[in-house]
């Protein structure tokens, strides 16, 4: 065991993990506002705008994904390292891959940006909306790694315990995107009214912004700086062994909404506009269970290079229920003010019964998806990403694909309902699994009831309410 202070071994588990889910949830949400905020912007000028945004969303977190999947990775390994007090290979461990990330980044930057016209169209963009996406997508793509070195560089962070100061960064970001999306997009003051283009440029603008603000941070923190990097071949083998599965989990979750619009677009460009709105309301509601999930991974992986079992235990059974009944909480909800909310961003009819049915039908199923956004955070944690890939796989391909696809020919709303019934099945799926690598360890937490402790909690919250 770490001989030296260090709070994720010390501190109580609930405690801490909700001293890291807090600022998390923070950042994540000054960050998610920014997307809410183009979409409101956006829907000023127009269908076919927001449908252009709703295209260049799937292939925006897609890119994300890949660097989002390397961030924890990277944090999960260095996490282990300071685990076991080598904090001096936790600092090559970050410069490692903060290099690997600039010589990524930029290479599939250019690539996105010569090719936007073909890989839209396969999309199932339609001819008048493709002048669009060049427009908006030409400018972003020039910022991506901007932004994807300030992802990887929080990720670090995190996995020596600062949450935060990069949450801080992150929704000050969040603020500059505001407002230099009304001064770009519809030209106020001395500034050019570029449209849907002032969008992406003032998106360009915060990325900019985080990645200053993290390397700040990085560097205080002594995890970048001028010095020896002995054993950065190691180091980059080790990160690469454990970051190779954890990309291609993150690059399923951007891939369903890809398929989803590919489906939707037989629908009409309404029907691709209003998931491009749901998706963004979607990620800003599902910030909590993000959070406990990206606080999780970090913190199994400093206990568990300490060898502290009962820890990482009692972070397994907090995290699971907080995911729980957070989405439970989401569900009540989004089912009730969908209409309201989507009237926000159109006034499309069509568009607003869409995003209302959505949040009826998906949403059920929010509590499943905290489910398993946790079991694969847990996995990780210990070392085990394969089997977090092996839970987002058979959940992509076994079970919503075909769900999605079947759906497709028998309705649209069968589309939203394959999409519910997959995420259900997939979390049962998964706790499974985790119930399995339990007994093989032979922990306390394999012989876990947890429907009946939902139960217990809800009888407890019932009482409560009526004292």
């Amino acid at each position: 065991m770490n001989t030296h202070s260090n709070p994720m071994m010390e501190v109580p588990v609930n405690t801490m993990l909700l001293r890291m889910a807090a600022p998390i949830s923070l950042g994540k949400l000054s960050t998610f506002l920014f997307q809410i905020v183009d979409s409101y912007f956006i829907g000023k000028l127009g269908s076919n705008e927001l449908a252009a945004l709703a295209f260049s969303s799937s292939a925006f977190f897609l890119f994300a994904a890949v660097f989002m999947g390397f961030s924890v990775g990277v944090s999960s390994v260095i996490a282990r390292a300071v685990g076991s007090g080598e904090r001096q290979k936790a600092k090559m461990l970050t410069m490692v891959s903060l290099a690997l990330v600039v010589l990524v980044a930029v290479s599939l930057s250019l690539a996105g940006r010569a090719f936007v016209g073909p890989t839209f169209s396969a999309l199932g963009a339609s001819k008048d909306i493709l002048p669009l996406l060049d427009a908006y997508m030409g400018a972003l793509y020039l910022g991506l790694p901007l932004l994807m070195l300030g992802i990887v560089g929080s990720g670090a962070a995190r996995a020596v315990g600062i949450t935060k100061q990069t949450e801080v960064v992150f929704g000050i970001a969040g603020v500059i995107n505001l407002v230099f999306d009304y001064l770009l997009i519809f030209g106020i003051g001395p500034f050019p009214e570029l449209g849907l283009a002032g969008a992406a440029w003032a998106t360009v603008l915060s990325f900019g912004f985080i990645l200053l603000g993290v390397m700040f941070i990085l560097t205080r923190q002594n995890l970048i700086g001028l010095s020896k990097l002995d054993g950065a071949l190691s180091g980059l083998a080790e990160i690469l062994k454990f970051s190779l599965s954890t990309i291609s989990m993150q690059m399923l979750v951007p891939t369903t909404g890809i398929f989803t619009t590919f489906l939707l677009a037989d629908y009409g460009s309404q029907a691709v506009a209003a998931f491009g709105i749901v998706g963004r309301i979607e990620s800003l509601a599902l910030i909590g269970i993000f959070a406990v999930s990206m606080a999780v991974t970090p913190f199994i992986a400093q206990n568990f290079g300490a060898k502290e079992h009962e820890r990482i235990d009692q972070a397994i059974i907090f995290a699971g229920k907080a995911s729980f009944y957070l989405g439970i909480l989401l569900f009540a909800v989004l089912a009730l003010l969908g209409p309201s909310i989507a009237a926000i961003f159109s006034d499309d009819p069509a568009v607003i019964n869409f995003v209302s049915i959505y949040f009826k039908i998906v949403a059920v199923s929010y509590a499943f998806q905290g489910l398993i956004a946790v079991t694969v955070a847990i996995f990780n944690g210990l070392q085990m990403p394969r089997i977090a890939l092996k839970i987002m796989l058979v959940r992509t391909f076994v079970l919503v694909f075909p769900l999605l696809f079947i759906g497709s020919k028998l309705g649209l709303w069968w589309i939203l309902a394959g999409l519910a019934v997959g995420n259900i099945l997939a979390a049962t799926y998964a706790a499974n699994l985790m119930r399995q690598s339990e007994r093989k360890w032979n922990r306390p937490t394999a012989k876990a009831k947890p429907w009946l402790e939902f139960g217990q909690d809800l009888r407890k919250l019932i009482s409560i309410a009526k004292s």
